[in-house]
């Protein structure tokens, strides 16, 4: 199958390679290749079978053929084509031989972008350097020097060997962070009681967007990385991918995107919350989720306060209440609607 890392929507081939090794033709030889929810026949009309495409012909002996399938991904997934089932017959088909063969070709559909409609996506700017300017905040690992202690400096900064040598209170320094870091918090869950309730046009919504921002995050040349309270559907764990830079970590959180489900393993705040750890300090944090409920619009307000940009993508806008409460503790929040979006095309 070619290609096999693709975005739905794309089309791809299935090739199957036909070998008669004995030196007598078959009268018939049906070749039938079983396709999965989400791959189908290119250009398929209405009423024609989605589940499989198949060839019927006649090899001459000691002939070797290929048979090409078009085919199209429909839905964004880790999709696995196959069995494949071959009948010989005669002619009249009063006799005939079946053989299924148990192969399954394992295929990556990654989220089909979004586009919009009269709207810049304003939520792409926070991923620009226009961004690092309101998060110039001091990295405490990146020590530069020690100043004279100034009446509100925390006690925590003051540098008690230099006060020691020097005889009066100096308080460290540190340069700015500006860390060139992307993590996405993408969470599935559409209501409180994740575990009984989904709503998966939202997620889809939510896995596109995402997508969207990660590949706009990687092309810009940033680490990225990506948490999620969604189940793999293939692993059936919770995914992530660590920071990193580069093909390879592009191609790791689509995929983890691509075969997230609708259903939440545990609330986001209480996922997000336990990643704080492993963030680094001054990171840039984009939230994607269907709605920002009161439990996450704590969660992002405690990493913003740990020394983070926030970014708080929502399908459903907050009250005006909770936005202007975010908004005026530094959080950047954007809304994408979906009677404003389309698959792009």
């Amino acid at each position: 199958v070619a290609p096999d890392r693709l975005i739905a929507g794309e089309p791809l081939v299935a090739t199957v390679r036909v070998a008669n090794r004995k030196p007598v033709p078959l009268p018939w030889l049906d070749v039938r290749l079983f396709l999965p929810e989400g791959i189908e026949p290119a250009n398929v009309g209405v009423g024609q079978p989605r589940g499989f495409v198949n060839a019927g012909f006649a090899p001459r002996g000691l002939e070797r053929l290929s048979v090409r399938f078009p085919l199209a991904s429909v839905q964004r997934g880790a999709h696995a084509i196959g069995p494949l089932r071959l009948r010989a017959s005669d002619w009249l088909g009063f006799m005939s031989i079946e053989q299924t063969i148990d192969v399954k070709i394992p295929v990556i559909a990654y989220p089909a972008p979004l586009a919009t409609r009269d709207r810049h996506l304003s939520s792409h700017r926070p991923l620009a350097e226009t961004a690092v300017r309101r998060g110039l905040l001091p990295d405490p690992l990146r020590f530069r020097g020690v100043r004279e202690h100034q009446t509100g400096d925390p006690r925590k900064d003051i540098h008690w060997k230099a006060s020691a040598r020097l005889r009066v209170l100096q308080t460290k320094l540190y340069e700015p962070a500006t860390s060139l870091d992307a993590v996405f918090l993408v969470n599935v869950a559409s209501y409180d009681q994740y575990w009984i309730q989904a709503d998966p046009e939202s997620v889809e919504l939510v896995v596109s967007a995402a997508a969207d921002l990660v590949r706009h995050a990687a092309d810009a040349g940033r680490q990225v990385g990506l948490v999620t309270n969604g189940i793999d559907n293939l692993t059936h764990e919770r995914p992530r991918s660590a920071l990193a830079r580069g093909p390879r970590s592009l191609q790791r959180s689509l995929e983890i995107l691509a075969r997230l489900g609708p259903y939440a393993v545990n609330s986001p705040e209480a996922v997000f919350l336990a990643e704080r750890g492993r963030i680094p300090w001054g990171a840039t944090l984009i939230v994607v989720t269907p709605k920002i409920s009161t439990g996450l619009a704590g969660a992002v307000l405690a990493l913003r306060r740990a020394g983070h940009r926030v970014l708080a993508l929502s399908i459903s806008p907050a009250s005006q209440e909770m936005s202007t409460h975010l908004i005026a503790r530094g959080i950047v929040l954007d809304v994408l609607h979906p009677a404003e979006l389309r698959r792009a095309g």
